[in-house]
């Protein structure tokens, strides 16, 4: 049989990953970050403190961390394509759940599984795309790594168009119609993860160690990954918030929140040579570096155009970042730990967000806003970028072509 030719395979191997990236689309854009644009019309309509706000993500948080724990295992068991499926289609659910009840307590529980299932769908979506990312040179498969974290970019623009006009015509009750079409929006992208998942190559199977909590060699990588989870989710959770806080209309801000993922979708086109020619963590730190600039800047200023730059240069960042970190934890491992060191990464990345939109939320009710919690995650991501670029390169794993 005739071998496809190389140019072939790879624009076989983007359409499949351009329909993978319907998960972080749905896992992050409409289930994680569309939080931030609801949450003013849930705080005004059902009375909140911003520490009750951030628990909701908190929560959000502690569920991505069991899923993340959970989703090696799962897989093993009952299939990586098929976990991968079902993460998404309890996602959808959930997000229609949202939309039903005003209880605080189904609300935190709804909010915890959303988090166990988008944990699933991110770790697996990427150890699929990471798996076919392997076969190509370093400049491809940065492509395809930024091409598939680039979905959370799309679904952020799309919930920024969707749901301000729903809150604009029916004004704060209508948050739960905004948590209905976030729903529709991620069936949609489900079906279109579904259909790709199942064109696309499996991982190799687990290895004897696939099941470790703490895969070694990635000490330095995953301290800043922590500290990332810890210092990115203060700034998604509440810098709407923040935005209504220092006066910007509706409409600025859906054109900010679209910005951002405008800026979050082209990003991984921008930085694929940075993440082509990295070894170890040294993009991940430069991102790291970059991000803090972003976070610091509504910490110390509140004019529109500050804040729009804000926004343009942490969405070309945050889902690049992650993609680096990913692509350095691939190569640092085996090919049959890919998911295994996915999964232990997401973890700890986890266990930084369950931190940082508690902590946030309580500095807010403390001091009447929100800069001095994103001063802290500046100074936290400042660390990080320090800690990933003390990560060494792992000499024993296959260098991509160049």
């Amino acid at each position: 049989m005739t071998d496809i030719p190389p140019d072939a395979s790879y624009r076989r191997d983007l359409l499949i990953v351009i329909g993978l990236a319907a998960s972080p689309l749905v896992a992050l854009g409409c289930s994680r970050f569309a939080y931030a644009l609801l949450l003013p019309a849930m705080r005004s309509d059902l009375g909140w403190t911003f520490t009750t706000a951030g628990l909701m993500n908190t929560l959000n948080a502690v569920g991505y961390l069991v899923g993340a724990l959970g989703t090696a295992w799962v897989a093993a068991r009952i299939g990586q394509h098929k976990a991968f499926v079902w993460s998404l289609v309890v996602t959808v659910l959930a997000l229609a759940a949202t939309a039903a009840s005003s209880s605080l307590e189904v609300l935190l529980a709804v909010r915890t599984l959303l988090g166990i299932a988008g944990a699933g769908a991110f770790v697996l979506g990427g150890a699929i795309t990471s798996t076919i990312s392997r076969r190509h040179t370093a400049h491809r498969s940065a492509v395809l790594i930024g091409t598939y974290f680039a979905g959370g970019g799309v679904g952020i623009v799309a919930s920024g168009l969707i749901v301000p006009a729903i809150l604009d015509r029916f004004g704060a009750p209508g948050w739960p119609a905004g948590w209905l079409a976030l729903a529709a929006l991620a069936a949609l992208g489900t079906a279109a993860a579904t259909i790709a998942a199942y064109a696309a190559p499996t991982s190799p199977p687990a290895g004897a160690g696939a099941r470790r909590a703490w895969v070694s060699g990635l000490g330095r990588l995953s301290s800043g990954y922590l500290l990332f989870g810890a210092g990115y989710i203060g700034y998604m959770t509440f810098i709407i918030a923040l935005l209504t806080q220092v006066g910007l209309s509706a409409r600025a801000i859906a054109g900010f929140w679209v910005v951002l993922g405008l800026a979050g979708a082209v990003s991984g086109q921008v930085w694929a040579r940075l993440l082509g020619g990295a070894r170890g963590g040294s993009a991940a730190a430069v991102l790291f570096v970059l991000l803090a600039v972003a976070t610091g800047i509504p910490a110390v200023t509140s004019a529109p155009v500050p804040l729009y730059a804000s926004g343009a240069l942490f969405g070309l960042c945050f889902l690049s970042l992650v993609g680096a970190v990913t692509a350095a934890g691939r190569d640092a491992v085996a090919a049959e730990d890919t998911t295994a060191a996915l999964s232990m990464l997401t973890t700890v990345f986890a266990l930084g967000q369950v931190v940082g939109p508690w902590f946030t939320g309580v500095l807010a009710d403390r001091t009447g806003g929100h800069q001095l919690g994103l001063g802290v995650s500046t100074g936290m991501l400042l660390v990080g970028a320090v800690l990933c670029r003390l990560q060494p390169p792992h000499e024993s794993a296959p260098r991509a072509l160049r």
